[in-house]
């Protein structure tokens, strides 16, 4: 097994960002087995594990799921200007045509890193595919809305941490899913895909901490609009 870098739980928190320029080097079946373990110790809503995880890696899906992604791409963030935005400036999910002067969205090299992406996702040695069971037809509170995420999603930010360890990265996605890629998994009725996390080791950049806005910007105590400085 390849070498597992020893990191605290913070230090890898602060140092998994999305990292979408992937290489085509294969993955050992002894650490992907170890990156699931460690995404099933994830939090799910009454110890329900109404989940599964489809390891994609035959060629041909990887191939069908890499051309709707893309597809939804082109119809999104595709629409954007790279050059525009090499003034400093962010194109953001509402409106892929404009750029803006924001704290939040995509600058030039996010959108450089995500264009990489829809070019070349199903050349990842592995497309991770998280699936929810039998919610389709279940209860409306599992089936919609933040209940519905919150039954899977903490897992695969386990994945993603974990595959940090190895220096892998596993960028979550939700481009390409739907109808189309539930029925070429041949999921079992009452199942869906809520994600595409493609799994590689990456080829340009480094782990470092994700940029977001301050940490005081977007905390509030007790009331909305009540916030501190941090000490």
């Amino acid at each position: 097994m390849a070498e597992r870098e020893p990191l605290d739980v913070l230090e890898a928190i602060h140092s998994t960002p999305a990292r979408r320029f992937l290489g085509s080097d294969p993955i050992p079946d002894e650490i992907l087995w170890e990156l699931l373990d460690a995404a099933i110790r994830g939090p799910t809503g009454g110890n329900s594990q109404i989940w599964g995880w489809v390891v994609v890696r035959d060629e041909a899906k990887k191939a069908q799921i890499a051309e709707w992604w893309k597809g939804v791409f082109e119809a999104t963030y595709g629409r954007a200007d790279p050059a525009a935005l090499e003034g400093g400036g962010r194109v953001q999910f509402s409106d892929f045509d404009k750029v803006v002067d924001a704290e939040t969205g995509l600058d030039a090299s996010g959108l450089r890193s995500v264009t990489y992406l829809a070019n070349h996702i199903g050349e990842a040695p592995v497309l991770m595919v998280p699936v929810l069971t039998g919610v389709a037809g279940g209860p409306e509170s599992t089936r919609t809305g933040m209940t519905y995420g919150g039954f899977i999603f903490g897992a695969i930010q386990n994945l993603a941490l974990a595959a940090r360890a190895y220096g892998i990265g596993a960028p979550l996605t939700t481009f390409g899913t739907g109808p189309k890629l539930d029925e070429l998994l041949e999921l079992p009725e009452g199942s869906t895909a809520v994600a595409i996390v493609p799994l590689g080791y990456p080829i340009r950049g480094r782990f470092s901490q994700p940029r977001r806005m301050p940490v005081e910007n977007v905390v509030h105590f007790d009331t909305w609009g009540n916030q501190q400085e941090r000490p």
